[in-house]
């Protein structure tokens, strides 16, 4: 027997339940490309550390910070006591001090050098090679391990009333946030995704003047069953690093001045491409600039955060060589400041959608939060009548318990915990044998349905009468298309356009599906739904009609989700990329009226 599942709220349902809103941007249109780039890069990691001193301490530095240029288990909170130091940081190699690096320390003329690390990571014969040629002091902030160190690190920096927290298990999300904790003057403290190790956690405890936690990370990184231990925590997370570089950066934007912004490589092919984003990261907060990451291909996210916070009269520095950031990658994140951003999912080319990372809006254009008392009572009455309708309403009554309004003027909607998860598509093909697959179906049936219910609300908005439902088209396409009857997706498609997921899964399961053919299925599954529709593919998206009025645009925490500025065909291709990456119903949600005003909608 084939397992149901509960369906994921769509967000156009969710609109077509509360309020109304309108399409106008909250940054405007920028003026012609008049922004311009410069390049720190050398050879290797260790020369373009060097360009980068040389950039921001021209006339030589008293302190140096040297860390392991070959593993960044140990660098990844070095940001934050250079900063208080006002010192660039080094690398050297695991033997011996890279001639780069030893003629710069030269031309510093430095007279204190801060080692981080262990005698494992840096050993003691640089240490001496140190003492002898420049004769400086040598200080060292080393561990058992990398948790250790970064404890040491921050208790050099004496008790902070704020800690940022981030995961030791990978580099992009303790250096997104090494330039605003520098600035923050707060150190960066490493654990463990699911529990503080030891010494990590005896640090917290005898911090008796901390009052935040700042958690860096998604629930990957750093869980929800931690992060509720912690001493009032605020997380910076997205679904990749990223989104969370993108959080980080607009979490802290009033640390930063956007005339300049620092680019590094985030993502490569070894998997080891930190160094750029830590030597840069000490000069991002010299000069008070945000250290924004990246990869080929662009993530959205990136090309967002540039486009809502620089101008075209802002400068991209840029940190490595060509090998690590092309200079076709500089002409995209460019043309993203001048409102020409690549696809939702990621890097250029490929498909026509635009960009739909959005920035955070204003307080004050919360309508709701205005209200005089009258029209306060008329919303309170439609809130009382939502809450009627989830009482009520069968399937409305499997995600959420209620509905209120707060103290700033926001609804919050209340799920049941059973609901409140996020799942990525690619996460059903990671790693999986057969006691994943009821899990994996369950996932599968929600990606399903997340998908059906969007495209279903959208399609049948504003078009013709006859415009068929999505299993319709898949019914279509299994009868009628000759090409998709021979592909190998028609198996899992029966005659009514219903998806066989009990057998989908055990092919995931069993290794007979890819993901690559999954997001293949996707494609062929957005062309068949937009040759569906016709003429009206190319015709701007309709408001949502709802009870209170239109709905213009949609916005999930910083994305995008439905806009009427696109076209029918964009909002489609948007939805299938969106239900294939999250799957996510939680969050806070902006419905835009057409003032260009909102009511903020918190799921939790």
């Amino acid at each position: 027997m084939k397992k149901k599942n509960m369906k994921v709220l769509s967000v156009c349902s969710l609109a077509s339940l509360v309020i109304s809103g309108s399409v106008i941007s909250t940054t405007g249109v920028k003026a012609a490309d008049t922004n311009t780039t410069t390049r720190l890069g050398g050879s290797d990691r260790y020369e373009t550390a060097v360009k980068i001193s040389q950039n921001g301490w021209k006339s030589g530095s008293d302190y140096v910070v040297l860390a392991n240029g070959q593993g960044f288990a140990d660098a990844l909170c070095a940001n934050p006591i250079a900063k208080s130091k006002n010192a660039p940081i080094l690398l050297t190699e695991s033997t011996s001090l890279n001639s780069s690096t030893l003629a710069e320390l030269k031309r510093l003329n430095a007279k204190h050098v801060i080692i981080v690390g262990g005698t494992g990571v840096v050993p003691t014969a640089i240490e001496n090679t140190i003492k002898t040629q420049l004769n400086a002091d040598v200080t060292r902030y080393g561990g058992a391990d990398r948790y250790e160190t970064s404890v040491k690190i921050a208790a050099a920096l004496g008790n902070t009333s704020k800690i940022v927290l981030a995961s030791g298990r990978d580099f992009a999300d303790a250096l997104s946030a090494g330039p605003a904790a520098s600035i923050e003057g707060i150190p960066v403290v490493l654990t463990q995704p699911d529990q503080l190790p030891s010494t990590t956690s005896d640090y917290i405890k005898g911090n008796t003047n901390l009052t935040k936690t700042y958690v860096i990370g998604g629930t990957g990184s750093v869980s929800a069953s931690l992060y509720n231990t912690l001493k009032n925590p605020e997380r910076f997370g997205g679904i990749d690093r990223f989104e969370t570089n993108a959080k980080v950066i607009d979490g802290f934007k009033s640390d930063f001045n956007f005339n300049n912004a620092y680019v590094a490589l985030g993502k490569g092919p070894i998997g080891n491409e930190f160094a750029d984003s830590l030597t840069g990261g000490a000069l991002a907060s010299k000069n008070k600039n945000a250290l924004v990451i990246t990869s080929s291909p662009i993530s959205s996210y990136t090309t967002g955060i540039l486009k809502d916070k620089l101008t075209t009269s802002s400068t991209l520095t840029i940190l490595g060589g060509t090998g690590n950031i092309t200079d076709s990658m500089v002409s995209t994140l460019k043309d993203a400041i001048t409102n020409s951003a690549p696809t939702p999912g990621g890097g250029g080319g490929g498909n026509s959608t635009p960009a739909n990372y959005a920035p955070t809006p204003s307080a004050s254009d919360n309508y709701l939060a205005g209200l005089d008392g009258k029209a306060l009572d008329e919303i309170n009455g439609k809130v009382t009548d939502l809450n009627n309708k989830i009482t009520s309403n069968s399937n409305l009554g499997k995600y959420f318990t209620d509905a209120n309004f707060n103290n700033n003027g926001e609804l919050e909607l209340t799920t049941k915990p059973t609901t409140a998860t996020t799942s990525t598509a690619k996460e059903l093909f990671d790693d999986v044998d057969s006691s994943d697959q009821p899990n994996i179906e369950s996932k599968l049936n929600s990606v399903i349905d997340a998908a059906d219910e969007r495209l279903n609300l959208i399609i049948g908005s504003g078009t013709d009468k006859n415009v068929k439902p999505v299993k319709e088209i898949l019914a279509d396409q299994k009868k009628n298309n000759d090409t998709f009857k021979a592909s190998k997706y028609a198996a899992y498609v029966d005659d009514n356009g219903n998806i066989d997921t009990a057998q989908l899964s055990e092919d995931i399961v069993n290794k007979k599906i890819q993901y690559n053919d999954y997001t293949e299925f996707t494609s062929k599954l957005s062309d068949a739904i937009v040759k569906s529709i016709g003429d009206k593919a190319n015709e701007n998206a309709p408001a949502l009609s709802t009870s209170l009025g239109n709905v213009y645009k949609v916005q999930q925490d910083h994305i995008i989700v439905y806009n009427t500025d696109w076209t029918m065909k964009e909002n489609i291709e948007n939805i299938l990329e969106d239900v294939s990456s999250s799957t996510k119903l939680t969050g806070e949600y902006y419905l835009y009226n057409s003032l260009g005003k909102y009511a903020k909608v918190i799921i939790q």
